[in-house]
């Protein structure tokens, strides 16, 4: 069972697994729902995610948008 986040109030939203496998290669999904990866193993994979929520923290507004429409068309 899932259990609110720190700030949230109310119902819980159902949530899917961030990471997965496909075959030997470990992926996670973003909030937009797009796969990131392949990466060799767990751990990578979580090293992943932690850079890439570094990168959206610190990215230039114009790229994150870039970002984003990208997103969009695959």
């Amino acid at each position: 069972m899932y259990m609110n986040r720190a700030g949230e109030d109310g119902h819980v939203p159902g949530r899917k697994p961030r990471f997965f496998r496909v075959g030997e290669e470990w992926y996670f999904h973003t909030r937009e729902g797009a796969p990131m990866g392949p990466f060799n193993d767990l751990d990578e994979a979580e090293q992943g995610l932690h850079d890439f929520l570094e990168f959206l923290a610190l990215a230039d507004p114009a790229i994150l948008s870039r970002f984003y429409a990208s997103l969009q068309t695959h």
